[in-house]
């Protein structure tokens, strides 16, 4: 027995319909209101024989279960990949990920790194940079621990700069801290290697930088 407080406007196939509040004892088919049909109404309705607390639990099984699929299986999959060091794997479902933009840095950087690995210099650096501009902290760190191993064949010195001081204050690394953070002979390094000027003037920049979130449609890139 269910009840009904909203009024049928088209029917395209039914047996019953009531308008206005009623007692509705049957309905066997499917019926189109404003395009959403009664069996999708009737699926997200609640359960009467549930708690409040089941079905909380239960749509969070579903969305995570939802959440977990790319095209070829779990989430992580790609991820666990590249992190075994079998990026020729894991880069068509990062790829795949990476290019929803905005929320999936993670797949943007590791996608990077496995380009790179792979040989594809110029389009990893420029995944890797895209993750580094949205703010994520591991991004940044890969930035400049290839700047430390190639110098300005990597990054130029005043760019390198910026994105030292934007990792130093980055407010989520320093926060809950990032999986590869730099270790602090890193960091001197870094520093050493960056002429006073350049260093000033990569401050300056990153000073007045805010995160920028790469879409599909987006046809530069900030260095």
């Amino acid at each position: 027995m269910t009840y009904l407080n909203y009024t049928c406007k088209r029917i395209t196939s039914g047996m019953i319909v009531l308008a206005g509040i009623g007692m509705l004892w049957s309905l066997p088919v499917v019926s189109d209101i404003h395009g959403v049909s009664m069996k999708a109404l009737a699926e997200d309705a609640p359960d009467p024989r549930e708690t409040g607390a089941e079905t909380v639990r239960r749509r969070q099984q579903e969305l995570e279960a939802k959440e977990g699929e790319t095209l070829t299986g779990k989430y992580w999959t790609p991820f666990e990949l590249a992190r075994a060091g079998r990026c020729d794997e894991a880069v068509a479902d990062l790829k795949v990920l990476a290019e929803r933009g905005r929320g999936y840095e993670n797949a943007q950087h590791v996608f990077g790194l496995c380009l790179i690995e792979t040989g594809n210099t110029q389009d990893g650096k420029m995944w890797v940079r895209r993750a580094a501009e949205a703010g994520l902290a591991d991004a940044q760190a890969s930035h400049l621990r290839a700047y430390l191993a190639d110098g300005t064949d990597y990054l130029a010195h005043d760019v390198a700069a910026k994105w030292l001081h934007l990792y130093r204050t980055n407010p989520l690394r320093l926060a809950i801290g990032t999986e590869q953070a730099l270790e602090p002979n890193e960091l001197e390094g870094i520093q050493n290697k960056i002429p006073r000027a350049d260093y000033l003037s990569g401050v300056q920049a990153a000073r007045s930088w805010t995160p920028t979130f790469w879409t599909a449609a987006q046809t530069t890139d900030i260095q």
